[in-house]
C-alpha cells in the first residue's frame, strides 16, 4: 500500500511520470519552502560560520540516520522482488515438470490432465497477471487448478511403473500449490503505510535542514538544494516502484509462463 488506498492510482502512470511526479514534489517542496524562508532565516541567524556550521553539524546527523533507515527499507523491498521474482520462475518450472510426469499416464487422462494444466497456464498469463497489476487476487486460475487437482487425484495407477509417476506427480502438484500461494500472497507484500509516512517525512526534514544554511549566493544555495531534494525524490521513487512487486512499470512479468507455454504441446 503507497500511503493511502487512494493513492494506489500511482502504479498506472507510466515508470517515466511516475519518477517525474516524485522529483517534481520533492524539488518543488524544496525549492518553495527555501525562497519562502531565505529571508527570514537571515533575519534571525547569528554569525553566519557558526549558523552554517551548526546546521552542518545536523544535516550530517539527520542524513547518516536517515541513509541508514532507507538503504534497509530498500534492500528489503528489493529482496522481496527478487524473491517472487524466483517464486515465478520456481512455479513455471514445477508447472512444466508436472506436464511432463502427466503425459506418461495412459489415455484418456493423459489429455485431459494436459488440457487442463494448459489451460491453468493461459489463465495465468492472461488474467492472473493482469488482475495483479491491478491489485486484485485472481480467480479464473485458482478454479482451473483445482479442476485439475480433481482429476489427478481420482488417477487409480493400473500396476507399479504408473504407481511411482503418479506419486510424483502428487508431490509435483503439492508443490505448484505452495509456490502459486506464495506468488499471491506475495502480491500484497508492500510496506505499510506507516512506514510510508516516516520514510517521507525525513526526506523532508533532510531538506528542511537545508533551508538553515545562510549563503550570499542565493542562486548557489537553491542549485545546491535542489540536487538533495533529486537524489531524495529518486530514491523514494525506486522504493515506491519495487515495493508493489506485481503493479507498475517495474514489475515481475509473466514471462516464465510464457516460455513454459510453448513446451506444453496441445497433442503428443
Amino acid at each position: 500500500m503507497l500511503l493511502l488506498p487512494s493513492m494506489e492510482w500511482v502504479y498506472d502512470l507510466p515508470n517515466w511520470l511516475f519518477f517525474l511526479l516524485c522529483i517534481g514534489l520533492t524539488i518543488s517542496f524544496a525549492s518553495i519552502g527555501l525562497l519562502t524562508t531565505r529571508t527570514w532565516v537571515k533575519r534571525h541567524a547569528d554569525e553566519h560560520s557558526v549558523q552554517n556550521d551548526l546546521v552542518s553539524y545536523f544535516l550530517g546527523a539527520s542524513g547518516v540516520i536517515y541513509g541508514i533507515a532507507l538503504g534497509l527499507v530498500a534492500a528489503g523491498v528489493w529482496g522481496n522482488f527478487q524473491s517472487l521474482s524466483g517464486q515465478v520462475d520456481e512455479e513455471a518450472a514445477i508447472t512444466v515438470a508436472l506436464y511432463q510426469d502427466v503425459s506418461a499416464y495412459p489415455m484418456p487422462e493423459r489429455q485431459l490432465l494436459r488440457q487442463s494444466l494448459r489451460e491453468y497456464v493461459r489463465l495465468v498469463i492472461e488474467q492472473d497477471w493482469p488482475q495483479l497489476r491491478q491489485g486484485k487476487m485472481p480467480k479464473a486460475s485458482t478454479i482451473s487448478l483445482y479442476k485439475f487437482k480433481k482429476q489427478l487425484f481420482s488417477f487409480v495407477p493400473s500396476d507399479a511403473g504408473l504407481r511411482l509417476i503418479h506419486e510424483q506427480a502428487l508431490v509435483q502438484y503439492n508443490d505448484l500449490a505452495k509456490v502459486r500461494r506464495v506468488r499471491l500472497q506475495g502480491s500484497d507484500s508492500s510496506l505499510p503505510a506507516v512506514m510510508w509516512w516516516v520514510i517521507i517525512l525525513g526526506a523532508a526534514v533532510n531538506i528542511i535542514v537545508t533551508w538553515f544554511f545562510v549563503s550570499e549566493h542565493s542562486t548557489y544555495h537553491l542549485l545546491l538544494t535542489v540536487l538533495l531534494a533529486l537524489l531524495l525524490g529518486s530514491l523514494l521513487f525506486l522504493t515506491a516502484a519495487m515495493d508493489n512487486p506485481f503493479r507498475g512499470g517495474f514489475s515481475v512479468d509473466s514471462e516464465p509462463f510464457r516460455l513454459i507455454l510453448a513446451q506444453m504441446p496441445d497433442q503428443q
